[in-house]
């Protein structure tokens, strides 16, 4: 079966707006369609809907079963995300430092039967992961809390998280937002290399950090243990549907 990455997950997990059509039997529609339904009855509505994915779920799937198939890549990266590979091993080391630790790249991704996933920094004797994420400039750095929080569930790291965590039997999970003068190279001619790098010198390192930090949330892990087995049902519907079209 198909194993979602837990960066995915956000997309995933989504509740549907009403019950998958294949979820509809005859008892289902009439409990649907009755005005006063008794406490176990809109139980049952509730967990059909939890099993049920929503559009954003379905489209996902559909970008990633196309990646499958075919050699196409809906995002292949962009300045941005350059400059995160380029100084991930620095943000990994000071990540480190800050909490008086030598850390190293974590190698190695772990799976179950539903999701895959490869952290920044395993942490095992704290029962801790840390993700690292190098912002771009001042402007799009969180250097307030609250604004770290809505950065981190606006990129869907709160669910990443949960998947992580799932995963490495980790009771907590922290993610890292650091902020670098850019590489020079990493710029072009009409990028402002003075705010892209000399402002952000002339901050003291201490300050370019916000941290965001999750506990082991049981009811997120359940939701993915119900939510991925009908998105590896749909994943499969359309795999097969493609295989199937194929011409010899």
């Amino acid at each position: 079966m198909k194993l979602f990455r837990c960066s995915s997950l956000h997309k995933l997990m989504g509740d549907a707006q009403s019950i998958a059509q294949e979820l509809r039997t005859e008892e289902i529609e009439a409990l649907i369609k009755k005005r006063k339904r008794t406490d176990a009855e809109s139980e049952m509505i509730e967990q059909l809907k939890v099993q049920s994915l929503s559009d954003t779920a379905k489209s996902e799937i559909r970008t990633i079963v196309k990646e499958d198939l075919t050699t196409f890549k809906s995002f292949k990266g962009n300045q941005y995300t350059a400059k995160g590979n380029a100084l991930e091993d620095i943000a990994i080391d000071l990540s480190g430092k800050v909490r008086f630790k030598q850390y190293v790249k974590h190698q190695g991704r772990w799976e179950n039967n539903l999701i895959t996933g490869e952290c920044d920094i395993l942490d095992s004797n704290n029962d801790l992961i840390i993700d690292t994420k190098c912002t771009w400039d001042i402007g799009t750095h969180p250097f307030f809390q609250d604004e770290a929080q809505e950065k981190a569930k606006k990129a869907g790291y709160d669910w990443q998280m949960q998947g992580y965590m799932w995963l490495y039997g980790c009771q907590a999970a922290e993610v890292d937002f650091w902020l670098f003068p850019c590489p020079v190279e990493l710029t072009s001619d009409w990028d402002d290399r003075n705010q892209l790098i000399d402002l952000v010198d002339k901050i003291d390192l201490r300050e370019r950090l916000t941290t965001v930090r999750y506990v082991r949330d049981e009811s997120m892990i359940q939701k993915i243990k119900d939510k991925i087995p009908h998105a590896q049902a749909y994943y499969e519907k359309l795999y097969q549907e493609r295989i199937k079209a194929k011409v010899a």
